[in-house]
Order: structure tokens, then C-alpha cells, then sequence
């Protein structure tokens, strides 16, 4: 529902006015008064929208001040040279109690807070400034932990100006292509130490259902297999068929695990992958990107072209 829907569902007589630059000005003591003076249920919808964008700058600003003063309370343990081996521990021990957190959950808040506003600062002043939100920081955080700081700072660099337009999604796909591109080795190094790991997982559910959980697959062998399965799937779709498309997907893959013949002419699964010629040839390693998975390290892409 856009703003002009809104706007002429809530209009009322006795809106009340909500002054200009609210949602514009830098988060901070004079927006936060601002906002304590609108009754939103008063508003227009534009206005109401103008609020909201608003109170999410706020939220923002004020969740950067908790993580600054998450790392000044380790700062002061750090001084203690009687809590110096200990520090993070019972800074962490002393978050949980103030902000009656679990031990674990305290542990990560801090990791997180430490990260932020001593790892990747202009995350942090993003953060501060209500540019991004919580969910976005993490994001990038959290998508750059593997790399150095030097590359981790550099893939900040190029992302943050465009974080607030992208989606989570979005900025979590941009953040690892750009962490490939600016450390190809490590990105490989990573991508063979999880294939190593790969496996296959039974969960049970509550429902009575299971899950069968294949990971740290190859990107290109999954994106075949899932190809295929859906050529299947739909082969499968005619008159008095009644399952979904979702249905037949998983029905298909139980199937096949159980060695029933309904793969009979479905072909091999292709998958579509673009890549630069430089890459192909050796002469970069550039991420390529696997149409329905993201990008994928240059080994992949040459493997994929190659076959």
C-alpha cells in the first residue's frame, strides 16, 4: 500500500501537524522531542509513514549508543589489571545481569557490540547516524568476520554509501561478492574446507515430519540437481494432478531417494552461471554468479564453464 493509499485512508479532520525534516534530521536529542509530541493515531498516512521512518532512525541511533556502551564497560574491565585475563568474560557476566540476558546471548551482544565499534567503526557510525538499521549491521558484520581487517574495512567501503537501499538480501549477496573479489584466496580456502565438511542431516519435528538437510554442498551440483527436480516436477503436473508445485518437488526427491524409476528421459540437470572472460581464463579471479544460488568463487565458475 503506497503512501497516497495511505493518505486517503487515514486523513481526518483533526490530523495533527508533524513538523518538517522529522524523518530527515540527525538522530539525536531534538528528533527524539520531536517524536515524543506526535500522537500518531492523529496523523495523516503520509505522516504517518514520515513517523515511522522517524522512530526507525531512532531505534537505530539508540541500539549504536547500547553497543558503545556495551564495549565502555569492557574498556573499564580491560584497565583492571586484576580482570585483564578475564575481561571479556566478566563484561559479558555483567551485561547479562544488567540486561537480565542469558550467558550466551550476553557473549554474542558483546562479540557483536566489539565488532562493530572497534572492527568496522563506520559500520558502527551508519548505525548511529540511522542510515542502517540493526538487521543491515549485522549483515555486513557478520559477512566479513572470515576476512582480515584491512579487506573486511575495504568491503565496507564500497558497500555502505548503498547499504540503507539494498534489502537484507540484497546487501548480504553485494557483501559476499565483494568478499570474494577483494580476498580470492580466502574465499577458496573457506569454499574447500566446508565442502570437506559436507554431509547430510535427519531432524524430526515436533509435527511428526522430518527434515533431510543436505549441507555444504557444491553450489553448481546443487543448482543442477534442484533443476532437475523441478523438470520432473512439472512432467509430473496433468489433468487430476491435485499437489502443488511444492509437493511434487518433494515428493520427486523422495522418490528418487527410495530408487523409484520417475526420472525416466528427465535428462541432467544444467545450471546457468555468468562469468568474465578474464576469470575464465585465468587471468582474474572474479566471483562468478549461479543463477538461483548468488556468487560463487572463480574455481567454481571455471569448473562449471569447463563441463
Amino acid at each position: 500500500m503506497g503512501s497516497d493509499t495511505v493518505e486517503r485512508v487515514f486523513d481526518r479532520e483533526d490530523c495533527v501537524w508533524v513538523p518538517d525534516g522529522v524523518d530527515t534530521i540527525e538522530p539525536g536529542h531534538v528528533m527524539a522531542t520531536m517524536l515524543s509530541g506526535i500522537d500518531v493515531e492523529r496523523c495523516t498516512g503520509y505522516d504517518r509513514i514520515r513517523v515511522l521512518r522517524a522512530e526507525q532512525r531512532m531505534a537505530s541511533h539508540y541500539a549504536a549508543r547500547t553497543y558503545q556502551t556495551m564495549t565502555a564497560v569492557l574498556d573499564v574491565i580491560d584497565n583492571d589489571p586484576d580482570e585483564i585475563d578475564f575481561s571479556e568474560q566478566t563484561a559479558a557476566a555483567e551485561i547479562a545481569v544488567a540486561l537480565r540476558l542469558t550467558r550466551r546471548a550476553s557473549d554474542s551482544e558483546l562479540s557483536f557490540a566489539v565488532d562493530l565499534k572497534r572492527r568496522l567503526p563506520q559500520v558502527w557510525e551508519a548505525l548511529c547516524s540511522g542510515d542502517i538499521d540493526v538487521r543491515r549491521a549485522r549483515v555486513v558484520v557478520n559477512g566479513t568476520l572470515h576476512l582480515p581487517m584491512v579487506d573486511a574495512r575495504g568491503v565496507v567501503e564500497a558497500i555502505i554509501s548503498d547499504a540503507s537501499l539494498l534489502t537484507t538480501g540484497q546487501l548480504g549477496a553485494k557483501v559476499r561478492k565483494l568478499c570474494i573479489d577483494i580476498n580470492p584466496k580466502d574465499a577458496k580456502n573457506r569454499y574447500d574446507h566446508a565442502v570437506a565438511d559436507r554431509c547430510v542431516v535427519v531432524e524430526t519435528n515436533d509435527t511428526g515430519t522430518a527434515n533431510l538437510i543436505c549441507a555444504d554442498l557444491p553450489p553448481d551440483r546443487l543448482a543442477a540437481g534442484m533443476k532437475r527436480i523441478n523438470h520432473i516436477a512439472r512432467r509430473l503436473r496433468g489433468d487430476g494432478e491435485t499437489r502443488t508445485m511444492d509437493q511434487l518437488r518433494a515428493d520427486v526427491v523422495s522418490d528418487l531417494l527410495e530408487g523409484t524409476d520417475v526420472a525416466t528421459h528427465a535428462g541432467r540437470g544444467t545450471v546457468d552461471i555468468h562469468v568474465d572472460l578474464k576469470t575464465l581464463t585465468e587471468l582474474t579471479n572474479h566471483p562468478g554468479e549461479l543463477a538461483g544460488y548468488g556468487p560463487v568463487i572463480a574455481d567454481i565458475a571455471r569448473q562449471i564453464a569447463q563441463r
